[in-house]
């Protein structure tokens, strides 16, 4: 068993290498002047992430449709470099099929984003529904919403071009409502694993926290465009810090499936098998509660160096005038980190007190 699963994480690595082997080459053909290193390696992030999302969709059994989901994003995410090639003086094509792709694509991204959360939601609430009937509720939910946002971009192609540099204020300010919506069931979600706790998949919890911070950012990133305050950005920074956690998520839930007790796991949750007066525990949740109390130790010894550094680090961004945008996405990175903390110690209290048994 450990040589298949050797063989299998030499194969995911061959295939990303090949991969940003791809990008390399490609970052040498003409291609748009405004794409920084950074955003090639986001690029090479999403591929890594997609191949990842798959391999969890051939292996899972309960989960497979949420992986699925979340495969379909990052492939369409991974593609986007093509784009950079397209226009006059460029590899391919003309300015005018380069913003036709870019704003279309962008709208692909920003379904395919938004079902996936709303996906998992809908999965939590009605669990017992089948899955065809689940991607009917989905879609029930998120395209009347989706068509009503971007009908005339949907209705008229030429619609893009009658806008001028109303353009990406106009369709970030459509988008952000839809982002608003799934921000809304995000919430929804936290609220009832709160009261309820009941199971839905190992690592679907730390999935749904990566998409709360992902949304809380790419929110700003919106309301930047809307109002044009951005002059410097490190959103690219911020995305590939989240992607990165995403990728230790999906890496650790690989491992999981091809474990034995991964296995065993996952076939509890998916034939809820009834196991009468057999405690089974969550080891690993009561591992993360130790962790948790000592870091709340750690900040509460160490409460007045972390008040007198955050007073400091606020005096700094007024007195040296850092840009806006920065001090936004770095306030809110740090508001998604306490909010998180201070749910997941909720819900760890809440889970010492059953001792970690699986609802």
């Amino acid at each position: 068993m450990l040589k298949d699963n050797t063989n299998l994480v030499f194969r995911l690595l061959n295939i990303w290498l090949a991969f940003v082997a791809l990008l390399f080459i490609s970052s040498y053909l003409p291609h748009w002047e405004n794409m920084s290193l950074h955003a090639w390696l986001n690029e090479a992030f999403y591929f890594l992430l997609f191949l990842l999302a798959v391999t969890i969709c051939t292996k899972e059994s309960a989960n497979k449709d949420i992986f699925f989901n979340l495969s379909l994003f990052l492939l369409a995410d991974s593609l986007s470099f093509l784009n950079v090639f397209i226009g006059d003086g460029y590899l391919f094509g003309n300015n005018y099929t380069a913003y036709y792709i870019l704003i279309y694509r962008r709208m692909v991204l920003f379904f395919f984003f938004n079902f996936a959360i709303l996906y998992i939601v809908f999965k939590y609430l009605f669990s017992h529904l089948k899955m065809w009937k689940l991607y009917l509720l989905t879609l029930a939910v998120l395209l009347p919403a989706f068509l009503a946002q971007f009908y005339p971009y949907i209705q008229n192609a030429h619609f893009i071009f009658t806008l001028g540099d109303r353009l990406f204020p106009d369709l970030y300010r459509r988008a952000l409502l839809i982002h608003a919506l799934s921000f809304f069931f995000v919430l929804l979600y936290g609220y009832l694993l709160l009261k309820k706790d009941r199971l839905l998949g190992e690592y679907i919890n730390a999935l749904m926290a990566f998409f709360f911070v992902f949304l809380v950012i790419e929110m700003i990133e919106m309301l930047s465009k809307i109002y044009s305050f951005q002059v410097f950005s490190i959103t690219q920074y911020i995305i590939t810090i989240n992607l990165f956690f995403l990728c230790i998520i999906l890496f650790k839930k690989l491992y999981f499936l091809c474990s034995e007790y991964g296995r065993f796991y996952e076939t509890l949750i998916r034939t809820k098998t009834t196991r009468g007066k057999i405690p089974i525990q969550r080891r690993r949740s009561e591992t993360n509660a130790l962790l948790i109390q000592i870091l709340k130790l750690y900040i509460y010894q160490r409460r007045n160096y972390l008040l007198t550094l955050s007073l400091f680090t606020s005096v700094g961004f007024i007195y040296f005038q850092f840009p806006k945008f920065f001090t936004i996405n770095v306030t809110a990175l740090l508001c998604c980190s306490m909010v998180l903390f201070l749910f997941i110690n909720a819900l760890y209290k809440r889970r010492s007190k059953q001792k970690f048994t699986l609802p």
